[in-house]
C-alpha cells in the first residue's frame, strides 16, 4: 500500500460517571480490539462530520460538540499493510440510545479499568484520561506491528 494515508476520524465521549464510550472493532488491522468509535472520512466530508457520522453508525449516539485533540500518523511496521491519518476529537454530551452496528459491541468503560489496545492508550493519554509512560506505550505499539506518531 503506497501513496497517501487513509483519512479517519475518531471521537472520545465521556459520561457523567467518568466512563468512556468504546466499540469492538469488526474489521481492519485492529479487528477485535476495543477502540474509540470512528472510521473513514468520505469524499469531501470534514473530519468532524465523519466523527459524528461514525459515532452514530457504530453506537447509536449523537454528539454536537466536538473539540480537536490530536492528529496521528498511524502505519504498519513493516510498512505496506496500512497507513492512516487519524483525527482525534473529544465529544461533548451524547444523546440517543445505544445501538451497536450489526455484529458490533458498544460499552461504557472506566478508562483506568479498560485494558486498552496500545493505540487506544495513546489517545487516552493525550485526552488526559489515563496516566502512563508514553515511551512504554509506543514500544507496545511497535511490538504489535504499529507505528503511531502525533503530528498535531
Amino acid at each position: 500500500m503506497g501513496g497517501a494515508p487513509r483519512i479517519t476520524a475518531i471521537v472520545a465521549c465521556m459520561d457523567e460517571a467518568g466512563r468512556i464510550l468504546v466499540v469492538k472493532q469488526l474489521a481492519g488491522p485492529f479487528a477485535g480490539a476495543w477502540l474509540l468509535p470512528g472510521g473513514s472520512v468520505e469524499g469531501n466530508e470534514r473530519p468532524q462530520d465523519a466523527a459524528r457520522r461514525e459515532l452514530l453508525e457504530e453506537t447509536g449516539y449523537r454528539v454536537d460538540d466536538l473539540t480537536r485533540v490530536a492528529q496521528y500518523d498511524v502505519r504498519s511496521v513493516p510498512a505496506g499493510r496500512f497507513h492512516f491519518l487519524v483525527h482525534l476529537f473529544r465529544g461533548g454530551a451524547v444523546s440517543g440510545t445505544p445501538k451497536p452496528e450489526r455484529g458490533g459491541e458498544v460499552r461504557w468503560a472506566t478508562p483506568s479499568a479498560v485494558d486498552p489496545n496500545p493505540n487506544l492508550a495513546v489517545a487516552l493519554l493525550d485526552l488526559g484520561f489515563i496516566e502512563r509512560d508514553r515511551a512504554e506505550i509506543l514500544r507496545e505499539l511497535e511490538e504489535s506491528g504499529v507505528e503511531m506518531r502525533r503530528v498535531l
